[in-house]
């Protein structure tokens, strides 16, 4: 037996090293790379499914119930008008609005006056004085508190004064509500979205919330998961009644989650459907906004506590690491003529843009943003990542108004 030399035996050694690190990496890769986006883009397909119901031509509700439509506005300016007219424009014939400044400054309460004056026993305008909200109540939830007290329908639809509604909006969703027997029923509207940096960011921010809480499992009687969007949310109004409404979730900053997961618990039966055909919701325009907006948002569906923010924040990461990806795919390819690298990283990238892509269009806007998701990508993280301060400080800073926020447990 010939003796191999000490230098071969190491070089030899380390070769078998290097090649178990770099299967041992290759697998870490494909876990958190291709495999993690595949199983994602099958959920959300699925998810999908259980939240697409409201289609045209649309139902036709078998009665047609008395509805009150309230709509809160605080410092909206001329949107409101916006808001109002589409509201004023449904084509279901048995229902009346209820417009309330929440302690506007700018023309915003005037211009619900005018309404009033217009459509005289359509439209009631509510004013909440200036100063100091009640001991514990947050401004929103206190406006649609106070304006719910006026409300005479046997539903109740929450729409917010940045949202355009389709003229069947209404008819349409209160239709699948009584036809089938549920108690609330929420939307997913559309995003209008104007500047560069909205249609780049707030597709992902918003697809971000509805991934942080499965929100499709909000249709499913047996689980215990719900989410609404208080954009346009249709409650029935004994099943509002009966849980105390918004006085059960005053100090929430996501109120509409909040009550939605109330009403679930107390077995009512909750929906939420994909409605970017029936209404749309002008958000934030500016960086400053989608701060304070999503940290808001983040933050406060996930009860100030930091899981999901950091899964978020962990799943964004993965999306970022296809570029490192294909790069050392390449020089495995050319160097070491394995193509393992370069097949993942392509799997991986091909996966992820087609669910970006979808992402775009399900929220109105166009395709082909999906293409700049390393752009979009770190600036989404920094928004996870004031959401996280937001869930440490509780400090909340949004139109005009600070406060401290606390995790309830209408919350969780």
């Amino acid at each position: 037996m010939i003796a191999q030399s000490p230098v071969l035996l190491f070089r030899a050694g380390s070769d078998d090293t290097l090649t178990h690190v770099t299967a041992t990496l290759f697998l870490l890769y494909s876990i958190v790379g291709p495999g993690l986006w595949v199983l994602f883009a099958i959920s959300t397909f699925l998810g999908n499914l259980r939240m697409n119901r409201l289609r045209r031509p649309v139902e036709r509700a078998v009665t047609l119930p008395r509805v009150s439509v309230l709509i809160p506005a605080k410092d909206e300016g001329e949107r409101v008008r916006v808001c109002l007219d589409s509201v004023l424009a449904q084509d279901y014939p048995n229902f009346d609005v209820i417009a309330v400044d929440d302690r506007s400054t700018d023309q915003t309460g005037a211009i619900m006056d005018e309404y009033q004056a217009q459509a005289a026993g359509k439209v009631r305008a509510i004013h909440v004085p200036q100063g100091g909200l009640p001991a514990g109540w947050l401004g929103k939830c206190h406006a649609l508190f106070t304006a719910s007290k006026h409300a005479d329908g046997d539903w109740i639809l929450f729409v917010d004064s940045d949202v355009k509604l389709a003229p069947d909006a209404l008819g349409g969703a209160l239709a699948l509500a009584v036809n089938r027997e549920y108690d609330a029923l929420s939307l997913m509207t559309a995003l209008e979205c104007y500047s560069f940096l909205e249609r780049l960011v707030l597709p992902l921010a918003a697809a971000s919330v509805t991934a942080m809480c499965l929100v499709s499992f909000t249709n499913d009687d047996e689980v215990p998961i719900a989410f609404a969007n208080g954009q346009f949310f249709l409650i029935r109004r004994s099943a509002y009644e009966a849980v105390h409404g918004h006085e059960a979730v005053k100090d929430h900053i996501t109120e509409d989650v909040a009550l939605m997961r109330i009403l679930k618990r107390a077995r009512f039966r909750t929906r939420l459907f994909m409605g970017r055909k029936f209404a749309s919701t002008r958000m934030h325009s500016t960086y400053r906004q989608m701060q304070s907006g999503w940290g808001r948002i983040y933050s406060g569906v996930s009860s100030r506590r930091p899981w999901r923010i950091l899964g978020a924040i962990g799943f964004a990461l993965s999306g970022l690491l296809v570029y490192p990806g294909i790069l050392v795919g390449v020089v495995r390819a050319t160097s070491y003529h394995d193509p393992g690298w370069i097949i993942a990283a392509a799997v991986q990238l091909a996966v992820m843009t087609a669910v970006i892509a979808t992402f775009y269009h399900w929220s109105g806007n166009g395709k082909r943003y999906a293409l700049l998701f390393p752009l979009a990508g770190p600036i989404l993280i920094s928004l996870y990542g004031y959401a996280l301060k937001m869930c440490w400080t509780g400090n909340v800073a949004w139109r005009g108004t600070s406060y401290t926020y606390h995790a309830t447990p209408a919350s969780k």
